[in-house]
Order: C-alpha cells, then sequence, then structure tokens
C-alpha cells in the first residue's frame, strides 16, 4: 500500500492505547475517529495488535513512552502498514529519549513511523481525525498542511474556521524517526486531492531531498514553507525541541529561492498565502488595480504592493473615460479608482468596477478595498461574488482579493465572500503581502527547471598546494591569476615579469588579516623586499596585479542542505557588507546569472552610474565552476574564490583556498 494512502485513506485503523477514561489521550482520540467511515479497531491495556483480526493499514499510538517499542515489534508481525505515534518522550527530551526512539525504529522494521511526539493527522474529506485536535478544518480544499509544530496543526482547526479555508490534508511529523518531510512532500505532489502544500518547519533533517523535489512539485503545485527558528534564540529553541541542525537563514532563504518555494514569516502568512493560491487564478504579471472608498487607504496600500515589488499603474485615458462616466463628479478613475462616500451607489459601483478591470487587460490583480459601509452592506458583497463568479465563468484569469477593514460585526458578510471563493484579507498590509507572495510564485514557475546533473563525486582528490589548486579549478571552468610558487626572494623576482606585481603568502586562510599580501611593487627591488619579508611565512605566490569589481564567490558543504555556492559583492569586505546570495550546487549558467541578478550590488556588475559592465555570462561561469569543484572532491568541505576580479573582458580568481 502506498504511504499516503495507508496514512490519510486506510480501510481498518488500530487505536493503540484505547481507553474509556475521560480526558486521557485514548479516550481523546478514541471520539475523533468515531466520524472515521472504516473500521476502528481499539486495542486497550493488556491487549497486543497481534491478536487483532484481519489486516491493518494504520495504527494510531498513545501508550507511554517505554512501552512504543513493544507495540512497533507488534505492529511489524502483524504486517501493520503505518503506525502513527502520538506519544511523547523521545530524542526531543535528550539521549535517554534518543536511544528510545532508535529502539522504536529498529523494532518496527518494515512498518513506516510518522512521529512520535506528534499531534497525528488529519484527512478532511475522508474524514479521518487521527489527532487530539478537537475538530476536523472544513474539508473540500485543497490546502495542505505539514506541520512540525503540534500547537499550529491544533490551532489550525480555529483559525481555518475564522478565515473560511478549506483543507485536504494536515499531518505533524513529530520528530521525524522515520517518515521524512521530503518523502510527505514528494507524496503530497502527487495527490490529486493536494493543490497548495503548506510546510511549518522548524528544522529539515533532510533538506536537501526536500528542496530538489520542491523544484520538481512548484511547476504544477505551490510549495509554501514558514520557517521559524531564525532568531537566535528561536534556532536554540528548535535544536531542543526537534534535535536537528540548523542553517542560516541566508542559506535557506537563497535555496528556497531556487526550488520555487513561497517562504513567509509566520503561520497566519502562510495560510493568508495559501488561501491567496489555493484555488485562484495566477496574477500574470506585478499590476494591480485598487477599488476603494477611501483615499488613505487606497495610498496606504499602493505603498505596501510597491514593497512587495507590485505596480499600481496609472490606466489608460481611454479605461479611465470609462470609468468616470460610471463614477461621481468628484471621484478618481486613475488608480487607486476611488469611488467616494456615495454609499448609495456601492452595490453598483464595486461589482461593474471590479469586472471592466479584470476584462480590461491593464492589470493582473483586482483588488477592491471593503471599508466600513462598503462591507457592512449585504448587497454590494453579494454583487461582488456575483461578479468574481461572472469573471471565473467566462474564463477570465485574472485574481480578485479583498483588502478587509471593517468592524468585527461584519464578519460573516467576508465569510460569504470567501465561501464563493473569494479570499478576503484585514487590512493592506496582510492583503499586499499575500498578494506579493502570489505574484512571486507565478513567475517563479517560469524559471523552475531541474538540477543540472554534477559530476561525480569524489572523482579528484582534494589539491594540497596553490598551484595544483589552480589546475583542479581551471578543470572545473574557473580562471585564476598567473602565479608562480617562489621559496626565494631572488626567484620571487624573476617570477615578476609584468609590473605592478604582487606577491602573497602561499597559504593562509585569510592572507590580508595576517598582513601577508603585499601589492602595488613597481620594480625588483619592491618584490625582492616584499618576498624576503612574507618568506618567513612560507613559500610565496607571485602575481601580475590585476584590476576589477571584487566578487566573493564560494561553495560549502551546508549542514542541512549539502553542496552549496555562494556569491557576494565586496571582495574582502563581503563580510562587513553582507550583500549575499546562495544556492543548492550544481547550477548551470542561467541558475548562477539568475543568483548574481539576487545581490543588492548587481547593478554594479551591469554598469550602474556609467560605470563598464562586467562579462556576467563569464563571471556566472565561475560560480558554476565552483559548485563543479566542490562536488568533484568528496574531501572538500568549504572553497573560497576571493576575490574573483569581474570585467567586461572575463572573470578571474586571484586568491583561492579548498579547506578540508
Amino acid at each position: 500500500m502506498r504511504l499516503l494512502t495507508a496514512l490519510f485513506s486506510p480501510g481498518r485503523v488500530a487505536l493503540v492505547g484505547a481507553s474509556d477514561r475521560a480526558g486521557s489521550l485514548g479516550d481523546v482520540l478514541g471520539r475523533n475517529l468515531a466520524s472515521f467511515p472504516g473500521e476502528v479497531v481499539p486495542v486497550r491495556s493488556g491487549e497486543s495488535l497481534r491478536d487483532v483480526p484481519g489486516e491493518i493499514d494504520l495504527a494510531v499510538v498513545s501508550v507511554p513512552a517505554q512501552a512504543v517499542p513493544a507495540v512497533a515489534a507488534d505492529a511489524a508481525a502483524k504486517g501493520v502498514a503505518t503506525m502513527v505515534v502520538l506519544t511523547g518522550g523521545f530524542a526531543e527530551t535528550g539521549p535517554d529519549g534518543a536511544a528510545l526512539q532508535a529502539e522504536l525504529v529498529a523494532a518496527a522494521g518494515p512498518v513506516r513511523v510518522v512521529g512520535p511526539n506528534c499531534f497525528g493527522l488529519q484527512n478532511c474529506d475522508l474524514p479521518l481525525n487521527a489527532s487530539m485536535a478537537t475538530g476536523l478544518p472544513r474539508g473540500g480544499g485543497g490546502i495542505s498542511l505539514v506541520s512540525q509544530s503540534g500547537a499550529y496543526g491544533m490551532a489550525i482547526h480555529t483559525t481555518a474556521t475564522d478565515e473560511r479555508a478549506r483543507f485536504a490534508k494536515i499531518l505533524a511529523p513529530g520528530n521525524t524517526c522515520d517518515v521524512t518531510i521530503a518523502e510527505l512532500l514528494t507524496e503530497l505532489s502527487d495527490d490529486p486531492a493536494s493543490q497548495t502544500l503548506c510546510f511549518l518547519l522548524e528544522s529539515l533533517a533532510d533538506g536537501r531531498a526536500f528542496v530538489e523535489q520542491a523544484r520538481r512539485t512548484t511547476a504544477d503545485k505551490p510549495v509554501v514553507v514558514a520557517k521559524t527558528g531564525r532568531s537566535s534564540a528561536g534556532t536554540r529553541a528548535a535544536a531542543s525541541h526537534t534535535a536537528a541542525l540548523a542553517s542560516t537563514e541566508a542559506v535557506w532563504r537563497g535555496v528556497f529561492r531556487q526550488a520555487g518555494i513561497v517562504e513567509v514569516s509566520s503561520g497566519l502568512e502562510l495560510l493568508d498565502v495559501a488561501r491567496a493560491l489555493d484555488g485562484q487564478p495566477r496574477p500574470a504579471g506585478p499590476r494591480v488595480a485598487i477599488v476603494t472608498n477611501s483615499g488613505g487607504v487606497g495610498v496606504e496600500l499602493c505603498d505596501l504592493l510597491a514593497d512587495e515589488g507590485l505596480t499600481v499603474p496609472a490606466l489608460s485615458p481611454a479605461l479611465q473615460e470609462r470609468i468616470r462616466a460610471m463614477l461621481p463628479a468628484f471621484a478618481s478613475p486613475v488608480n487607486p479608482v476611488d469611488v467616494t462616500p456615495v454609499w448609495a451607489r456601492y452595490a453598483e459601483l464595486y461589482p461593474a468596477l471590479t469586472d471592466l478591470l479584470a476584462r480590461s487587460g491593464e492589470v493582473d490583480v483586482v483588488v477592491p478595498v471593503l471599508l466600513q459601509r462598503a462591507a457592512t452592506d449585504l448587497p454590494t458583497v453579494e454583487a461582488l461574488r456575483d461578479a468574481v463568479a461572472g469573471l471565473r465563468a467566462d474564463a477570465v484569469e485574472v485574481p480578485v482579493a479583498v483588502c478587509w477593514v471593517a468592524p468585527r460585526d461584519a464578519r460573516p458578510h467576508a465569510d460569504l465572500l470567501q465561501e464563493s471563493g473569494v479570499p478576503c484579507f484585514e487590512w493592506p498590509a496582510r492583503t499586499a503581502r499575500a498578494i506579493g507572495h502570489a505574484h512571486r510564485y507565478a513567475r517563479a514557475r517560469a524559471r523552475i527547471t531541474p538540477l543540472p546533473p554534477g559530476p561525480e563525486p569524489g572523482g579528484s582528490p582534494r589539491p594540497t598546494d596553490p598551484l595544483g589548486a589552480a589546475d583542479f579549478l581551471a578543470g572545473c571552468g574557473v580562471r585564476t591569476a598567473p602565479s608562480v610558487l617562489c621559496t626565494s626572494a631572488e626567484e620571487a623576482v624573476r617570477a615578476a615579469t609584468s609590473y605592478p606585481a604582487v606577491v602573497k603568502v602561499g597559504s593562509a586562510a585569510h592572507r590580508t588579516e595576517i598582513g601577508g599580501v603585499r601589492t602595488g611593487l613597481d620594480g625588483p627591488d619592491d618584490v625582492r623586499t616584499a618576498a624576503t619579508e612574507l618568506l618567513a611565512l612560507g613559500p610565496v605566490l607571485v602575481q601580475p596585479q590585476l584590476a576589477g569589481i571584487e566578487v566573493a564567490v564560494g561553495a560549502l558543504r551546508d549542514p542541512v542542505f549539502g553542496p552549496t555556492v555562494m556569491v557576494g559583492l565586496g571582495g574582502i569586505w563581503v563580510e562587513v557588507l553582507g550583500d549575499v546570495a546562495f544556492a543548492l550546487a550544481p547550477l548551470d549558467r542561467a541558475d548562477a546569472r539568475d543568483l548574481l541578478a539576487q545581490l543588492r550590488g548587481h547593478p554594479i556588475l551591469c554598469g550602474a552610474r556609467g560605470g563598464p559592465a562586467v562579462d556576467l555570462d563569464a563571471l556566472a561561469d565561475v560560480v558554476v565552476g565552483a559548485g563543479q569543484a566542490l562536488l568533484a572532491a568528496d574531501d572538500v568541505t568549504e572553497l573560497d574564490l576571493n576575490p574573483v576580479l569581474s570585467t567586461r573582458d572575463g572573470a578571474i580568481a586571484v586568491d583561492w583556498k579548498f579547506s578540508p
């Protein structure tokens, strides 16, 4: 039986730890499973799964932690397909708990295990509530959620009810002792009911597999991730809670973007973006039209949309004339379209303007702002609902998202819209953020391609000297500055065939910091003096002094994502400037060009303020080569090419270092 089927659509479920004691976990699970249309077999204290007649697809386990390995052994003997272990007291508690968790995995054998230390799982369509949550979110939607926070898994029922969001499947994987986050993404990617895939993550032990699968998924389905533990305190809490490694925020952000993953900063934003994407047309571009009855709210929304990279363009004169004919004389047809407080005409103007703008071909998203009376007037809300239904019936693929600014007692009107598939977002900030994410996802879909093939790992040993390292890099397509390794001052003088020249310590992690570099050497005497001083630190390299825009290129084996490349502006100042971007290796040239475009200083490379534009293809090839070099030598943990000097004629590394 396929993993997804066994977990979410089992024929028979065994509840191990069933109890009639009010308030116990076994009692809560028994009541939650009562709505399951299949058979639920209670296994009480003193009973064994081995004695249950017939096949069991899913075992839901709530016995004390010390008893769980024995239950796992029983499940393996019985031939149970999957088990979800809600019990805590395992790896999240320390070494003794980790040992108990390892015992659980060993005892389970072929049985696939979700958990332990989790809130359970839910199929909102079946229905199946194999969780400690008190209720199921409404089914019939395409949102599926995997949450490492059990509390979020339980709270989503209330939040989904408030926002009228419909779900397909929910699962909290807990300690992920067996079934991994990447496996769940793979399963949900192939699930027709799951169309918008949401993940709330504290850690990601199988990070590379997750991102590679996301890259295959995002062309068809959005993958939305909220990553907690970004601050130092949050990282400590996440590590103690999930017993897993943390990666730096910059690396997470870079590899997520490369895969087309929509990254959000909170659980609330996760749900907002899910509602903006699920069942909605994708924005074809960044142009937004606003219909409002408040100039101030319209201006605020314009600013917030601009922060998201969206535009609120002035409408064409012809379209403005059509709108002006509909509006009061003192209203504005420009964009935002301000209908002013003509309360009696809201039920006419809001739907008519939304329809006209969506069909105009001049905008990619329409945002009606329902403020106060526009929101409290039921005919206005109903007419807007009907207008959007008409757009969908006519296959007008322009999303409509409502900015909701209204009193609490008007909430049923927002519910009416959302029940009809028109998402509402409270206040301009949430509205702009959700639309911005939807636009970025739509744009990312066009550029996502599978990871290019890389070299066979371990094909070459790590080079141990600077000239051998230069030859190795050349084989990976990375040019390095012409260099001669010298062991005497006179040898250095003979090696300097052009001036100005550079003399530097041949092998050092940070030559500049130890005073190991001499530049601007204009003749043999300068070279001799510099070499004499630096030879006390070891052999020296002699190079011609080159010029160009300084770029730092690196590659490292990230503890979560594996081989990763980095690019940043600033050379020796890269850490100070902090203008860096990351991506998984291997890359192709298009990936590397896209990575360079993420730098704040990218305009400098393109010839900002009249400066010369560099050869971006040559620089991208250095980035590609750095990733290839790391992949080719599996005993290398880090590679630094810093600086790489980039000019209109090419890109060349003048310093390079491999670290074991």
